[in-house]
């Protein structure tokens, strides 16, 4: 069977400057939004985060089809093919489970802790956290155009829970219950890295879009890739989980975990 063919839609208020390091693209698409519905998407609650539900109902009514939403801090790391075939089949995607809420990390057990045994309402249907619910991180998500159609359900559940206990991560768990209600989700860890704790790498890779945005694609392609952003992803980590009195201990002698010099890399 013939592939499908496979469009790129990034959605920004500065598309000059993606063009001036992609260049000219017949699959790459720069949909416009205005500034009425950014702040639209942005739901009751206001938050940034429900935007991109606001992006997947806007892809999804000017360009049906199979649709995988990545945050801009993500790399492909392999073909992502097999997703878009299991989206064909009705199935949900989202980057990876973070595992059961009751028993994850410090602020997924807050959260259990204060949300369990509230019952959220939503066009008739209930949802409730449990000892079963399972948190997906939302850094990916795919659904189909024709699932999209019930995507203001999750801003209408994500609104309430942002109401009920206001933590940024409402927004994944609103999607995590949403999808649990009638199919299961694929995760796409396999086929993408999500360097969302990488905060520290943002100065680099402005310098790097600055300073080689007029080369050829080649170019800044073979120095992003010489980042390394995949191993200082995991090494960031696991810093991160490290006891708090050990990471204190390093703060405090001067080994702290911080990014390595740009002009080393």
């Amino acid at each position: 069977m013939a592939r499908q063919p496979v469009r790129v839609l990034i959605y920004t208020d500065t598309a000059a400057a993606f063009e001036r390091v992609l260049g000219a693209r017949p699959d790459v698409y720069y949909p416009t939004v205005s500034l009425a519905e950014w702040q639209a998407w942005r739901g009751s609650s206001n938050k940034v985060y429900l935007l991109k539900i606001g992006v997947l109902s806007h892809a999804a009514h000017h360009y049906p089809g199979n649709l995988l939403f990545v945050d801009t801090d993500t790399i492909w790391r392999a073909d992502p093919a097999p997703l878009f075939a299991q989206l064909s089949q009705g199935q949900a995607v989202m980057h990876v489970s973070e595992g059961l809420l009751i028993s994850g990390n410090v602020l997924s057990r807050k959260v259990y802790q204060h949300l369990k045994g509230i019952v959220f309402t939503v066009e008739s249907r209930q949802y409730a956290v449990s000892s079963k619910t399972v948190l997906y991180n939302s850094g990916v998500i795919g659904l189909t155009s024709a699932m999209a159609v019930r995507l203001p359900e999750v801003v209408a559940l994500a609104d309430q829970l942002y109401a009920a206990y206001n933590k940024h991560m409402m927004e994944q768990l609103a999607f995590s219950l949403w999808f649990e209600e009638d199919r299961s989700v694929v995760e796409a860890a396999p086929y993408v890295l999500h360097y969302w704790n990488l905060k520290a790498a943002r100065p680099q890779l402005t310098q790097l879009f600055t300073s080689y945005a007029s080369q050829s694609l080649a170019a800044f392609y073979e120095k992003a890739t010489n980042l390394n952003l995949a191993d200082l992803h995991a090494e960031e980590m696991a810093y991160r989980q490290l006891p708090a009195w050990r990471r204190t201990l390093r703060k405090l002698t001067g080994r702290r975990w911080r990014m390595p010099d740009a002009d080393k890399s």
